[in-house]
């Protein structure tokens, strides 16, 4: 048998053979030499205690041979061996990230908060710091809360970005009148503008500043800027709007912080079962433009990706779900809008057009705008109903913690459907008859798009859960239900 590289790939040889071959050719070395007597071999020999010394040492060389072999291709490599493998695709492995979301930071005009102040998550109560200096400015805030002073004819303005929108009031007027027409002129910008019945607020997203300017008959209520807050460490955590709503680090003008918009988990540093099963799709990044690349340059340019599915209409027309012409789709879950803009204007092809809810516009190099749409999945809230027949327990056990750990192990399966992934009933018996001693289950599934829903034996089928293009089905072990 031949060992070594082989064109069936490296046959290592055992330490059976390795002994064999050495006891074989100390006999016929020793013929050779005109020793005719038979040699005692067996292992609590002096002889064969050598032999096995030196076998064992020979074994550990193919063994090491082996795994140098192995260590340059992807499928079988490990630890840094892994990285170096798939690098020679551009693949790298993805590090630590920890969990950021855009905060405004609420103050008396001219603060500076200096980078590496912390605030406090609601829920959680870890901390989470600014990543940069933040100054509260007029000029460059993301909330602003105005009180206007009641008088009559007179002209109430605000400017936004330099573009002034105005209100006058009348010879007769009170201070809700001024307020609604105020909302009415200022809805006009791109803003997010109310009225609490005593003031006007307008605020960007909560992660873009504008120029902001008033006349002398407004009063500065509230004043906040933007900035980007991170985890202290890598976290998987996620801000949910409002979360980030306490400080910690005290800063003399500083009085207030909020997230206006739900920040982006981020994630451990992979492990090497997750880097290789990500190769494959990681290859694809080399085409940068065609519609296979698109996501995994997405996801290597973006920290925070969680799920990213691409869709395409190359038709000179609208197609069925309403995609323009020539133009990608691209649905993200994860990430934060400006980084995603950015990625998709650099990975796209020249000339195609976007799709989805989501605008952000790219200043490109030359310092043109690009809006850039795309849209974060819809969540549909599946519920699990697992009614278990048992085995009898002579024939096989059902263990005691058996009820939970179905529905631990459908809450698993349930995590593996990604965008527009339909939730394929079948698919979770596989999940169920993990656990031992199960003769047969009634498996039911219902949904909904509102999270509060509360379904009734009615609500629930035997069918398959349809997902939509820009839809993804979310589990829950608190919806799941196994009796």
């Amino acid at each position: 048998m031949a060992y070594g590289v082989t064109p069936d790939g490296f046959v290592r040889m055992r330490l059976p053979e390795i002994r064999q071959e050495i006891i074989e050719d100390l006999r016929a070395k020793l013929l050779a030499a005109g020793v005719a007597e038979t040699v005692e071999t067996r292992p609590d020999s002096i002889t064969g205690l050598l032999i096995d010394t030196f076998a064992e040492r020979e074994a550990a060389l193919w063994e090491q041979a082996e795994g140098v072999y192995l260590a340059m291709y992807p499928g079988s490599a490990n630890g840094v061996s892994l990285d170096r493998a798939v690098s020679f695709t551009g693949v790298k492995r993805l590090g630590d990230e920890q969990a950021r979301a855009y905060v405004v930071v609420y103050g008396q005009s001219g603060t500076t908060v200096a980078q590496g102040a912390q605030v406090r998550h609601r829920v959680s109560q870890n901390l989470w710091r600014l990543e940069g200096d933040v100054r509260i400015l007029p000029g460059a805030a993301a909330d602003v809360t105005l009180q206007p002073v009641v008088q009559p004819n007179a002209l109430y303005s605000v400017s936004v970005d330099g573009q002034a929108y105005s209100y006058t009031s009348g010879a007769v007027t009170n201070l809700p009148a001024i307020l609604a027409g105020l909302v009415a002129a200022v809805s006009a910008s791109s803003l997010d503008v109310s009225s609490d019945g005593a003031s006007i607020r307008m605020h960007t997203g909560g992660r873009v500043a504008s120029a902001f300017a008033w006349s002398a008959n407004f009063s500065l209520a509230r004043l906040g800027s933007p900035g980007l807050a991170v985890t202290e460490e890598a976290s998987e955590e996620v801000a949910a709007v409002g979360d980030l709503n306490a400080i910690v680090t005290a800063v003399d003008g500083w009085d207030g912080v909020d997230n206006l918009q739900a920040g982006t988990a981020g994630r451990l540093a992979e492990n090497d079962a997750e880097l290789s099963a990500r190769y494959p799709s990681g290859l694809f990044r080399l085409g940068a433009g065609t519609l296979p690349s698109i996501a995994p340059n997405i996801r290597d340019r973006v920290p925070g990706v969680r799920a990213i599915k691409v869709f395409e209409n190359d038709t000179d027309g609208p197609d069925a779900a309403g995609r323009l012409p020539h133009s990608i789709h691209v649905v993200v879950d994860g990430g934060l809008d400006e980084e995603l803009a950015e990625a998709i204007f650099r990975t796209k092809g020249g000339g195609i057009d976007t799709n989805g809810g989501s605008l952000v516009v790219v200043i490109d190099d030359e310092g043109a705008q690009q809006p850039i749409k795309f849209d974060r999945p819809e969540r549909v809230y599946v519920w699990v109903s697992a009614e278990l027949t048992l085995l009898p327990p002579a024939e096989q056990v059902f263990p005691p913690t058996g009820l939970d750990d179905v529905a631990d192990n459908l809450a698993t399966a349930g995590d593996g459907f990604s965008i527009g992934d339909d939730v394929i009933r079948q698919r979770l018996f596989g999940a169920i008859y993990r656990t031992t001693g199960i003769k047969s289950v009634v498996l039911a599934l219902a949904s909904s798009t509102d999270p509060a829903f509360v379904p009734g034996p009615a609500d629930f089928s035997e069918d398959n859960v349809e997902i939509l293009d820009a839809q993804v089905a979310v589990f829950d072990r608190s919806r799941i239900k196994v009796t």
